[in-house]
């Protein structure tokens, strides 16, 4: 998960960890109160922060999935991710990445709450207000790569918010209870420090206290998955940790993570990996021998650099003077 989460690393040993393995990510922010990173990614399972977070997709495709909303976002497109939201996201063609920033908490108080906004751009229906987000994203990049004064950075951050904030609007009221959605959050929480377990739906339902068909209906709503499928999920992401970082049979795997069969491992990695864990494990040892390995990682960081910027300035339209600064210095 990481740079999406610096909490849920698993460890080499075959039993699961007591904790850290919730779907809550405890992102780590430093003095900045900001995290900006860019990344190659292929799959980031369901989870949710404290957080509010914009992402940019850089190259390829995604869909990403927000609450009850999937949504469809091509190269130079964006969207607002609001704090608390319980969201997942999958690359729909190679080499896809994306640029996130995601805003502290610390950020905001009482007389500046967190925005809860609806907002994404498209890139064939461009507003002045679109124009207005991308220029501030670039610039705080600038300022960023530039290491320019704390002051000047906060001010840039502080800017992208109010751009982003004129640029969308207000989040409607969700149709789905407050208490529905903690509900789903813990069971999330006990799938993934259970998933060995041979859970099932009715089980989760009656630990929950409601009724299995309220409780199917609102786990797809809250995570946009069924239940079987989140578990297969999960199973196959562990699996997946092992299968790179033990040399245990792959027979045994399936079971650790909690495949009745072996089969049943190898269909999940078909349909959610595209190989098989044979060949999954065979690419990653190749990989490691070579000077560019094979993506095997769910997530790839890639530098904040010039070459980034410039990428940024040519769809934000017209570099503001620290972005233009930046460019004519060598």
């Amino acid at each position: 998960m990481f740079p999406f989460s610096v909490t849920r690393k698993l460890a080499a040993s075959p039993q699961p960890q007591p904790a850290g393995q919730s779907g809550c990510e405890l992102i780590a922010f430093d003095a900045e109160q900001l995290n900006v990173f860019s990344a190659e990614v292929r799959y980031c399972e369901p989870h949710w922060h404290p957080a509010p977070e914009l992402i940019l997709v850089l190259s390829g495709s995604f869909s990403i999935a927000v609450s009850q909303d999937t949504h469809q976002l091509a190269a130079g497109e964006m969207l607002y991710i609001n704090a608390e939201e319980v969201h997942s996201l999958e690359a729909h063609a190679t080499a896809s990445s994306l640029l996130t920033v995601q805003f502290s908490p610390g950020l905001f108080n009482k007389t500046h709450p967190v925005p809860r906004l609806e907002y994404r751009s498209m890139r064939s229906s461009l507003t002045p207000s679109d124009s207005h987000v991308y220029r501030a994203l670039a610039s705080l990049v600038a300022h960023l790569i530039q290491q320019a004064s704390p002051f000047s950075r906060i001010a840039a951050v502080y800017l992208l918010l109010d751009a982003l904030e004129k640029a969308g609007s207000p989040a409607l009221q969700s149709q789905i209870h407050a208490r529905d959605v903690v509900m789903i959050k813990e069971c999330i929480e006990f799938i993934n420090l259970h998933y060995e377990e041979d859970l099932t739906l009715g089980q989760l339902a009656e630990q929950a206290g409601v009724s299995y068909h309220h409780f199917s209906r609102t786990f797809k709503k809250v995570s946009n998955h069924n239940f079987k499928e989140y578990l297969t999920l999960i199973r196959t992401n562990k699996a997946r940790q092992l299968l790179k970082d033990t040399h245990i049979p792959i027979t045994e795997i399936s079971q650790i993570c909690g495949f009745r069969e072996h089969k049943h491992l190898i269909f999940a990695f078909n349909k959610y990996c595209s190989m098989t864990p044979t060949d999954f494990r065979k690419r990653y040892l190749s990989s490691l021998n070579v000077p560019q390995p094979e993506m095997t990682e769910d997530c790839r960081c890639l530098p904040l650099n010039e070459a980034l910027l410039k990428q940024l300035i040519a769809l934000s339209g017209h570099p503001c003077p620290q972005q233009q600064s930046l460019l004519t210095t060598r």
